[in-house]
C-alpha cells in the first residue's frame, strides 16, 4: 500500500465528516447524527482502502485531528459570537471532552470493524516483489536470452547443491586435521632411530 492511497482514504473521510456537519443545524437529532454517526461511517469508508498496519496511523491523525480540530473550532467560534463573556468552566471543559471522546472513538470504532480489502499481515509486501521480480527477469532475458533456456527452478537448486561421495568429505576432514597438527606428517614418514 502507498501513502497515496493513505491521503485519498484521509481525504475521502474529511469530506464525510464536513458535510456531516450540516446536520447540526437540525438541533435535537443533529449533535448525535453529526458527531457520533457521520465519523463511524467516515471512518469505516475510508479504512476499507487501507491495510491493517495503516489503522493506527489513521485513527491518530485523521480521527485525532478531526474531533481535536472540532473542539478548538467550537471556541474559536464562541470567543467570536460571545467576546469577552466567554467564560470557560468545569462544564463546558467537560463538554468538550466528551465531545473528543463520543468523535474519536466513534471514527475508532467504526475503523476498527470495517473489513480491510487486504489482509496479508506475514508478507504485506508481497504483490510488489512479485511485480518487481518479473520486471527485473524480464530485463535480464531482454539483455540475455539464453536465460530463457534455464528457467527452471530444479535446475538452480542442481547447480547450487554439489553432490560430493561421502568419502571425499572424511578424506577432507582428515587433511584439516593432518594440516592443523603440526609435524604429523613428518612423523609418519621418518621414524626416530633409536640408539
Amino acid at each position: 500500500m502507498s501513502v497515496h492511497e493513505y491521503i485519498k482514504a484521509r481525504n475521502q473521510a474529511l469530506k464525510t465528516m464536513t458535510l456531516g456537519l450540516i446536520f447540526l443545524v437540525f438541533l435535537p437529532l443533529g449533535i448525535p447524527l453529526s458527531l457520533i454517526i457521520i465519523p463511524f461511517i467516515a471512518g469505516r469508508n475510508g479504512a476499507k482502502d487501507l491495510d491493517n498496519n495503516w489503522h493506527l496511523t489513521y485513527i491518530l491523525t485523521v480521527g485525532g485531528g478531526w474531533s481535536l480540530g472540532l473542539v478548538v473550532t467550537f471556541i474559536a467560534f464562541l470567543s467570536i459570537a460571545l467576546g469577552p463573556a466567554l467564560r470557560i468552566n468545569l462544564v463546558e471543559i467537560v463538554i468538550f471532552i466528551l465531545l473528543i471522546v463520543f468523535t474519536w472513538g466513534s471514527f475508532t470504532i467504526g475503523v476498527k470493524s470495517s473489513k480491510p480489502y487486504k489482509t496479508n499481515n506475514d508478507r504485506p509486501y508481497e504483490d510488489e516483489w512479485e511485480k518487481e521480480e518479473k520486471m527485473e527477469q524480464e530485463k535480464v532475458e531482454k539483455e540475455q536470452p539464453e536465460i530463457k533456456d534455464n528457467k527452471g527452478d530444479s535446475e538452480l537448486r542442481k547447480m547450487a547443491i554439489t553432490a560430493e561421495p561421502n568419502e571425499t568429505r572424511t578424506e577432507k576432514k582428515q587433511t584439516k586435521n593432518n594440516n592443523f597438527i603440526p609435524g604429523k606428517k613428518k612423523r609418519g614418514k621418518t621414524r626416530l632411530k633409536l640408539k
